[in-house]
């Protein structure tokens, strides 16, 4: 179910980032204040963008008059953003124009990206940097994402 699939990807991240800014923030607690400034920010600012996203989602629920699905949520465009604040150091790169990409393709990539970061999180090795690399082309899209 894509509503399913989009709380999860969302949500899933969302929390995976705030549990580990806050396992971090405590565990230095006493001995880097500014680290812990820095991860209750990030904490702050990841949950206000999830209820954000979690109200649109509910808010499908609710109506969908249109037909459509309406989850193109975001694009590629908003990528800094994310990579911004997920909790582990991103190493990117894109070949080609990501902002060519066509609107629901740079959605679904968003989402894939989105997820990567979410299971480097959960399973990498903490600390350890995530390379992320876009190839745009003409008709395809490659996600590279390996840490």
């Amino acid at each position: 179910n894509r509503l399913a699939r989009e709380l999860h990807d969302s949500v899933g991240h969302a929390l995976s980032a705030v549990t580990l800014q806050a396992g971090a923030a405590r565990r230095v607690l006493d001995r880097d204040p500014e680290f812990v400034r820095q991860a209750l920010t990030a904490i702050e600012e990841t949950t206000r963008r999830t209820v954000g996203e979690l109200d649109a989602v509910l808010g499908l629920l609710r109506q969908d008059t249109d037909g459509s699905d309406g989850l193109a949520g975001p694009g590629l465009d908003a990528l800094g953003g994310l990579l911004a604040r997920c909790g582990v150091p991103v190493r990117y790169t894109a070949d080609g124009d990501p902002g060519a990409v066509p609107g629901p393709v740079s959605a679904e990539a968003y989402r894939i990206v989105q997820e990567g970061l979410s299971n480097a999180l959960r399973h990498g090795v903490p600390g350890a940097p995530v390379r992320l690399r876009l190839g745009v082309g003409p008709r395809e899209l490659t996600i590279v994402l390996d840490s």
